[in-house]
């Protein structure tokens, strides 16, 4: 028994043993391992230490200053959530119903009325990725692309830009529009065909996010809807944008340029134009305390091209011009207080040529409001240029609106183009009222035009209501034979490209800053009588026996004054001036600049006389032997009954 108890007390004993080393063996590897963990943890750390003690040689940067890398693969140490941040997703469409620009899912631009065919352009802060302008180019039509091309040089360089085109864009872009947008990275713009869908994305001179072309399968169709994407990664550190000085017309630049886009050099970081200026002055300015109301819309480039021109224009005073804009709208405005000039907006009322009449009338009011002791007011619109001697013309001009037969001074001659204008010394006095410059009497405004001012449901234009025989009542205008404005504005209600083209652009401007008015008081109403009839007296009777359209008409003489008789049987007998102003390039689509049917320009530096027999007074000056001249106008229609 005591064998047995001993036996089993060994057993006991040795599995206690093997027990101890097992735990020991255990306890060993525990501690391998956590020694090897630590290790390795050390190593890494030391490891990621280094790495960031020396260039990494597996990334590149892109443009923007972004680290990309080589092989392609994402950098999972970057911060995404900083990243999208930063970026933004631009889409673009084009189609022949409907043209649009989105940001991060949010239009920009939504295109679809036939009034807006041609190429959409939004220019997007490549820092901020706010829209900076917003145009569109009918470059169906003609000119449209010449504009467009003024437009993008403009543009300030790495600024984003999107292409669009609604329904047609390609039929009048002239080849050295094509090129300038190759030159600006277009794949496409060489070979875009009538009817071809069109979309692109770049930074100007700089990189080309994307681009797509939807070609049109027939003549009479259009291309399938274009559309492109592109992430994009905004600038950081936008800082300053330029070292100007710090002063408050900086201060106001630099407001102004990171805001809004299309200005050129105004927000050139190298010698901008200037906004603030030392306009010059003029003896004995009879204008100086004469109020001006400038009438404007949205159209915030017009506005910064004509208050450049008018604040450089000697006797400019900046706190005698008010603004008045139709509408709320933010560029104007800004435009407006970039150059410290008081603005005015309000709410529009009516439509098309009913809303600019009735802003005009709200205009004119407020500015008698604002100035309750102005007896004269100057008026003028935002597509104007004004010449340096525009409130001297003025000054001089200010004797005769107080004539009880005068209506209004103006600055334009409605056919004062280059090649039937030349002395910016002369006056006329013509019967219609011709506007785009013109100084309105206080009291004529308050007592006849304000009460009897066309209301909201009346859609035609005011000055054509002002033209007419009830409210003129037999006064006439004054005008310049030289125009002292110069209408550049080829986008508006009655306006276009085509339009522009044919009737303004070929206007004459006067350029002399110093021009003394000649004979101011033979532009009183008996003297102005007397006047013509010796002019017409003593003037050398042209060959009526050659069409006036005939280049040998006009002798290349200078100086010689000359006259031509034409027929008009009665006052609105028009037939063969319409046909003479038609071929000399003349304004053809009314009957404007007259005086007592009797038109007076120059032809080959030559002052003319046209008078109409035997209608006019001065038609009694005819030789006997003399024919009046008859061009048949073009046969009309008979009328449906």
């Amino acid at each position: 028994m005591y064998s047995s108890h001993a036996r089993s007390s060994r057993s006991h004993l040795k599995m206690m043993s093997r027990k101890r080393g097992l735990w020991t063996y255990i306890k060993i590897i525990l501690f391998l391992v956590i020694f090897i963990t630590i290790v390795a943890n050390i190593w890494f750390v030391l490891n990621d230490l280094a790495k960031t003690s020396e260039p990494d040689t597996n990334y590149s940067f892109d443009r923007l200053g972004n680290r990309q890398p080589l092989d392609g693969k994402e950098d999972n140490n970057e911060d995404k959530s900083d990243q999208a941040r930063s970026a933004m997703v631009v889409e673009v469409l084009s189609s022949r119903t409907n043209a649009s620009v989105s940001i991060n899912g949010n239009f920009v631009l939504q295109a679809s009325s036939d009034k807006e065919r041609g190429i959409h352009i939004v220019v997007i802060n490549q820092y901020t990725g706010v829209v900076m302008a917003t145009r569109k180019f009918d470059t169906y039509a003609g000119k449209a692309d010449d504009v467009m091309i003024q437009f993008l040089d403009m543009i300030s360089d790495d600024r984003i830009l999107c292409f669009t085109i609604l329904d047609e864009g390609t039929f009048s872009i002239q080849k050295h529009t094509r090129q300038k947008l190759m030159m600006l990275g277009s794949l496409y713009s060489l070979t875009l065909k009538w009817r071809d869908m069109w979309a692109m994305i770049i930074a100007k001179n700089d990189a080309h996010y994307a681009e797509s072309r939807c070609l049109s399968p027939k003549l009479d169709e259009w291309g399938a809807p274009c559309k492109i994407s592109a992430k994009i990664q905004l600038k950081k550190n936008q800082g300053a944008r330029c070292n100007w000085p710090k002063n408050d017309e900086s201060r106001r630049r630099a407001q102004f340029c990171d805001r809004y886009e299309g200005y050129g050099q105004l927000c050139s970081c190298n010698n901008p134009t200037p906004i603030d200026f030392a306009s010059p002055t003029f003896t004995n300015n009879r204008v100086a305390d004469v109020p001006v109301a400038v009438i404007a819309s949205n159209r915030p480039y017009y506005l910064y091209r004509m208050l450049r021109s008018l604040l450089s224009a000697k006797g400019a005073v900046k706190s005698t011009i008010t603004v008045f804009i139709d509408g709320f709208f933010d560029e104007p405005l800004a435009v407006c207080k970039m150059f410290n000039i008081r603005a005015i907006q309000h709410k529009p009322v009516s439509q098309r040529n009913g809303r600019i009449a009735q802003h005009y009338k709200a205009s004119l009011s407020a500015s008698f409001d604002l100035h309750p002791d102005a007896k004269y007011l100057i008026i003028l619109e935002e597509d104007l240029d004004v010449s340096s001697d525009f409130f001297s013309y003025f000054s001089q001009t200010l004797t005769l609106i107080d004539d009880k037969d005068i209506y209004c001074v103006s600055a334009w001659n409605d056919q004062g183009y280059m090649h039937s204008s030349n002395d910016p010394t002369q006056l006329y006095r013509v019967e219609t009222m011709p506007g785009l410059g013109w100084m309105l009497k206080r009291s004529l405004f308050k007592q006849e035009l304000q009460p009897r001012w066309p209301g909201p449901e009346a859609l035609f234009d005011w000055d054509m209501w002002m033209r007419t025989t009830y409210m003129r009542k037999g006064r006439e205008c004054v005008i310049p034979d030289v125009s002292r404005t110069f209408h550049f504005g080829s986008q508006g209600v009655n306006m276009n490209n085509y339009f522009q083209d044919a009737y303004f652009t070929a206007h004459k401007l006067n350029t002399d800053a110093n021009a003394v008015l000649k004979d101011i008081e033979s532009l009183r109403k008996d003297n102005y009588e007397k006047l013509i009839h010796k002019l017409v007296e003593k003037a050398t009777v042209l060959n009526h026996t050659i069409s006036p359209c005939h280049s040998d008409f006009i002798p290349n003489t200078t100086n010689i004054t000359y006259v031509i008789y034409i027929r008009m049987t009665k006052a609105n007998d028009y037939e063969t001036w319409l046909q003479i102003a038609k071929c000399w390039k003349l304004w053809d689509l009314d009957v404007r600049g007259f005086h007592k049917s009797m038109w007076r320009l120059w032809r080959k530096k030559n002052p003319l006389l046209i008078i109409g027999h035997p209608v006019s007074p001065y038609a009694s000056h005819k030789p006997t032997g003399v024919k009046p001249i008859f061009i048949k106008g073009p046969t009309k229609p008979p009328k449906k009954t």
